[in-house]
This record gives C-alpha cells, sequence and structure tokens, in this order.
C-alpha cells in the first residue's frame, strides 16, 4: 500500500511538473538564433526558439529544415524551392469535397459577408525601443499601436473589425494559454480571420524595409508545427504571402515552422504575424502595418478561401462518412454475392419479362418442335 506521505509527495512532483513551462511556444530574453544554410550565409534571424524539425520559407521562397542547433547558430539543408501559386492552387479531389460539404456546412459559415476580421495580441507587453523607450511595457505595449494601424486601414475599405486589447502579462511560456481563452471568445463571433499580432526581438535590419522611399518594418509568418490544422493554416499562409509578394515583394521577409501550437489548433485561418523587431521604431511597424493589411485583405476578407478553410474540418468529416458508406455498400455486395447476383435477382425476381413469360419459368419452357 502507498503511505500518505509518499502519496502527498507524488502530488507535489505532480503539482510542479504542471507549473513548470512547456518547451514549445517560448523566446528567447537572452539574445536570438542565427539560421544559416550549407553555406554559412543568414537566412533569417529569430528570437523563437529553434529547434531541429523546424522549418522557415524565405522571401524567395526556398524551404529549408533545421539540421541541427549549436548555441545560438541553427544549420539548415535545404529542402526544395516552393512555387506558392501551386502549392495554393485546389486540386480537382480538394474542389470536390468543398462542393460536398458545402451541402451540409452551417449557414453562418458559408455566409462571408460582413464578418468581422478579428485581431489581439498574445505579448501585450511587447513595445519598440527607440519610439517607447523601452522593450516592455506591462499590459500597454506599443503593439497595441501598431494593431490598430492594421485594423484602421481595414477599416477604412469597410472591413469589421474586433481589436481586442486584452493583456494577457507576463511575457512567459504560458502567455498563450493565457490568450488562448481570448482566442476563443474571438471565435463566438465568427470572425473570416484571427490575427495575433507580434513583433520580433532581433537586431534592427533583420526587419528593416522600404517602400515608395519609406521607411517600413517587414513582416514575418508564424507556423505552429504541433498543430492538427498545419496543412490549413500552412495554405492560408501561402495565400496571404502570395497576394502580398505581387504587390510588395520582399515585405513578407518569410514564414517560420515553429515547435508549438500558437493557438492555431482553435481554427484554420488563424494568423501569426510579427511586425518588426524591439530594435525597429514603432511608427516604421505601423507604416508596415498599413501596407500588409492594404495587400493582404483579400485573403484575409474572401469568403471563398475562408469557406474552404473553415470548412476543412467538415471536409475531412464527411469524407470519412462518404467512405464508410462505400465501405458498407462494398460489405453488403461481397455478403450477398457480388454485384452479379444483385443483376439476376433484378432481371428474374424482379417480375422482368424480358426472358420469357412471367408465367412460365424460364427453366421450364419445352424447346422448340422440330419440322
Amino acid at each position: 500500500m502507498v503511505k500518505r506521505g509518499q502519496l502527498g509527495l507524488c502530488l507535489i512532483l505532480l503539482l510542479i511538473t504542471l507549473s513548470l513551462p512547456v518547451g514549445a511556444e517560448r523566446e528567447r530574453d537572452d539574445g536570438y538564433f542565427t539560421l544559416v544554410d550549407k553555406e554559412g550565409r543568414t537566412i533569417c534571424r529569430t528570437a523563437h526558439e529553434v529547434k531541429k524539425g523546424d522549418q522557415y520559407l524565405s522571401a524567395e521562397n526556398k524551404l529549408y529544415e533545421v539540421e541541427e542547433v549549436k548555441e545560438d547558430t541553427a544549420h539548415l539543408r535545404l529542402v526544395r524551392q516552393v512555387d506558392l501559386e501551386a502549392a495554393i492552387a485546389p486540386s480537382l479531389f480538394s474542389r470536390i469535397a468543398d462542393a460536398i460539404s458545402g451541402l451540409f456546412m452551417r449557414e453562418e459559415y458559408v455566409q462571408g459577408d460582413n464578418r468581422p476580421v478579428a485581431i489581439y495580441h498574445t505579448h501585450s507587453d511587447e513595445s519598440y525601443v527607440p519610439t517607447d523607450g523601452r522593450s516592455s511595457i506591462r499590459a500597454n505595449g506599443g503593439i497595441f499601436q501598431v494593431g490598430e494601424s492594421l485594423a484602421q486601414t481595414l477599416r477604412e475599405r469597410g472591413i469589421n473589425i474586433l481589436h481586442d486589447k486584452t493583456p494577457h502579462d507576463p511575457h512567459d511560456a504560458m502567455a498563450y494559454d493565457r490568450s488562448r481563452r481570448t482566442a476563443a471568445e474571438l471565435l463566438k463571433k465568427n470572425p473570416i480571420a484571427l490575427i495575433d499580432l507580434h513583433r520580433d526581438a532581433v537586431p534592427a535590419d533583420e526587419y528593416a524595409g522600404e517602400i515608395n522611399n519609406t521607411a517600413v518594418t517587414k513582416v514575418q509568418l508564424v507556423v505552429g508545427r504541433q498543430n492538427p490544422n498545419m496543412k490549413a493554416y500552412e495554405a492560408f499562409a501561402y495565400q496571404v504571402k502570395a497576394v502580398v509578394d505581387k504587390k510588395y515583394p520582399g515585405l513578407i521577409k518569410g514564414i517560420f515552422y515553429g515547435d508549438g501550437k500558437y493557438n492555431q489548433d482553435l481554427a484554420p485561418r488563424m494568423l501569426l504575424v510579427e511586425m518588426g523587431a524591439h530594435t525597429n521604431s514603432r511608427e516604421e511597424a505601423e507604416r508596415g502595418a498599413a501596407i500588409f493589411a492594404s495587400a493582404a485583405q483579400e485573403v484575409l476578407t474572401r469568403a471563398g478561401a475562408s469557406n474552404r478553410a473553415v470548412g476543412g474540418g467538415a471536409t475531412r468529416s464527411l469524407l470519412w462518412i462518404v467512405g464508410l458508406a462505400l465501405a458498407g455498400v462494398a460489405i453488403y455486395f461481397v455478403l450477398n454475392g457480388g454485384l452479379g447476383k444483385m443483376r439476376s435477382g433484378v432481371g428474374g425476381d424482379g417480375g422482368g419479362t424480358e426472358m420469357g413469360s412471367a408465367d412460365t419459368p424460364q427453366g421450364d419452357q419445352e424447346p422448340p418442335k422440330e419440322e
């Protein structure tokens, strides 16, 4: 029997274990990682915790994977060149599946008109040193004003906006658990897209950009690898990057695939956006956010894209049902003698008159007399 003291010790150890921050979704507070290719060229710098298996899609759409991490350097191998247009083009199978699922989806998912774009901030303290004076302002970071710039640009184009400024401090590994409640509440309002807006923590030149002779910050998207919706989310991120690339090539500097969920398991059309770094000015980030919003609005607010993404789970469920039904039909045929027996039953027992009189069985007919 387990003694009370041992049981108590086990419970204490369990509570300590549960209270420890998880390894995923963490960010460094003492520097950043540099991601380099086989030739030692810098592909990206990020404050996200980088692990073996993480991936990075560069501005030029080259997909890399982390092979090993040594101290502050992550070594990459080139996986392939990604054709965004081909990657996001729906296949014939998916078009048929979408058409079928559209018959069964709830009305609220089919209607895209006037559905809002929602914005929130997991790291509500994130700020910009050149403008805000420090990198972190508890519960009222400069990131809120950058979010408002993104929101206002969309409002000016007639788009409904939900900009939630709920604080989720402190800035630790549990911040995503706290912001999950905010994201879930926003999803109850049926947004067409949900954006978690952040900033990075790397040298300023990593995100420094210029559009029409005006200084702006570049953008990085983040995809969580520990996520059952990853492929749907990746497709959404690809759609956003493809349309922005056509208007402002290089504005989206890349897509980081990190070892975490980032709450993206809640819905497929969730976008984690990093707008500059703490070393960039907030004004540059605000301009970058406005330009990003104007370029990406086509994807953010397009009902067709939303129907495909939100209906992804419904489509998969429907395909399982259809598959099970077909399997049931196949089993029925096997147990009942196959398709041939079914055909003979239709021809013989169903009152058919093609092969002789209904009153005279085929086997009882007399052969014709010879003359």
